[in-house]
């Protein structure tokens, strides 16, 4: 990390400083001598606590297991930098922080977004095998994301690199569980680029499950799984026509059967 008086961080500082003021809810983008650095500025994000209850409401329920609300989320920029410090020590490709101040956090860009990547090709079986490549690496090293949707992920020079863990989820839950948090999370923003693919689909996953062996996160697909059967069973028959061909019910039956045959493979 560097010190504020080595000159990288006093250009930068001089670029951020008149925006701290406007507390940017989303990181920018700024540039020095032609390479680009993000800035991350501290903020409280309206609506945090009810998707804190949900989320928590949301795993408690999957897993079988008590998560507190408070417990999801740490929040701030000082904890974001001290995981992703972490995770560099572990070799897991995230940004340099490169500058911390209790206004904004400064970090390396690690390239363009996966998500728009996937957007202009969606059929690039590459990048979707290097995203569950990706996910082994960092369960392989006992680790988890916590937002480990598409939209947190960018690739740079050919390497997928993981954003944003303001998360707290590995500290509210057993870690096997947090990874399969992450694998639900992961899995479920791959449904729309995945175009109906259920072959596709299954083997991807059971790519993630034969490379990153673990039982304990095995068993907590495996009830999830037929938690999902079961909702299939008792309220598909019970909606309308109409209902089943909602984007949200037909996402969620498709994610199922990925989530039975990868299981089975």
């Amino acid at each position: 990390m560097l010190t504020k008086d080595h000159p990288l961080a006093q250009a930068l500082i001089t670029q951020i400083e008149p925006l701290v003021p406007q507390k940017p809810m989303r990181p920018i983008v700024l540039h020095h001598d032609d390479t680009p650095y993000v800035v991350k500025f501290a903020r409280k994000e309206p609506g945090r606590k009810l998707r804190e209850i949900s989320s928590a409401l949301f795993g408690s329920l999957l897993f079988k297991v008590w998560i507190n609300p408070r417990q999801l989320r740490l929040g701030g920029i000082t904890y974001e930098a001290k995981r992703l410090q972490a995770l560099k020590q572990h070799g897991i490709a995230v940004p340099e922080v490169l500058l911390l101040t209790p206004e904004y956090l400064v970090m390396t860009h690690t390239g363009e977004s996966v998500q728009n990547r996937l957007s202009q090709a969606p059929k690039n079986l590459e990048l979707l095998q290097s995203v569950v490549d990706s996910l082994v690496e960092l369960h392989t090293h006992h680790q988890w994301h916590g937002g480990a949707q598409i939209r947190n992920l960018t690739i740079k020079d050919h390497k997928v690199y993981r954003i944003d863990f303001e998360e707290n989820t590995g500290n509210a839950m057993p870690l096997h569980l947090a990874q399969a948090y992450d694998v639900l999370l992961c899995f479920n923003s791959l449904l729309h680029y995945l175009k109906d693919d259920l072959e596709r689909g299954s083997n991807l996953l059971a790519c993630y499950l034969h490379q990153a062996p673990n039982a304990r996160v095995l068993q907590a697909l495996q009830q999830v799984n037929r938690h999902l059967q079961r909702l299939q069973r008792v309220l598909l028959p019970l909606m309308t026509s109409k209902l089943r061909q909602s984007k949200d019910v037909r996402r969620t039956v498709f994610f199922a059967q990925i989530l039975q045959q990868a299981l089975s493979l």
